[in-house]
């Protein structure tokens, strides 16, 4: 499949090298036809121009899928209402033409929280999923959950997911912790079960 990618917020020559350590080699990607990968700088044009950039991009390559890394980045562009016409005439181009969108947006701090971003996208897509980080005993673990899926009785576990040079794993759920979703992460009361220690006397002491 045909797949654009839009970034905002890395150069090209980052994403790639990103990207390659994923285990994903944009550049051949590109020469053999199934990518483009297009950057600017959000500021450079109003989101206006930026509407109709990406349209004029979309009908040149014709992709299956569209990748916009990411809203947050565009929604310093210009006004709320602005930025929430941008996202309602994107989705509307894509889903006209039958084609598969996949928004990125940024939460305030690192453990999440909300953001005008989210509000504008929660009504107009058809699934959301969240990646969050959570600290377990001085550990930064990642985790994803799918807050939405339309139309499907998916998966409701949030589960811990890794990142290595062969690409993305999903493993099991975080069943030991509580709180992932609203960005305050704690034990359940299974792992803070009282534990008795005995202190033996050293053998030849008074």
């Amino acid at each position: 499949e045909r797949c654009l990618l839009f970034a905002f917020e890395e150069s090209k020559d980052q994403l790639c090298r990103n990207a390659a350590a994923w285990g994903m080699d944009f550049d051949r990607m590109e020469r053999e036809g199934s990518l483009r990968v297009v950057t600017f700088y959000p500021h450079a044009r109003s989101l206006e121009e930026h509407l109709v950039f990406t349209k004029t991009q979309i009908d040149e390559f014709r992709p299956n899928r569209v990748a916009v890394d990411s809203l947050t980045a565009l929604e310093r562009v210009g006004p709320t209402r602005g930025f929430r016409e941008f996202i309602i005439n994107l989705t509307a181009t894509l889903k006209q033409k039958e084609m598969c969108g996949l928004f990125t947006a940024t939460t305030p701090g690192l453990s999440g929280g909300p953001s005008v971003t989210e509000a504008h996208i929660s009504t107009l897509t058809d699934s959301i999923l969240m990646l969050r980080y959570v600290e377990t005993f001085g550990v930064l673990r990642r985790a994803l959950a799918i807050l939405k899926m339309r139309g499907s009785a998916h998966e409701r576990n949030v589960r811990e997911y890794s990142i290595d040079g062969e690409g993305l794993h999903i493993h099991g759920p975080f069943s030991e912790v509580t709180g992932i979703l609203w960005g305050s992460p704690a034990y359940s009361d299974s792992w803070w079960e009282p534990k008795e220690y005995h202190l033996e006397r050293p053998q030849g002491r008074d």
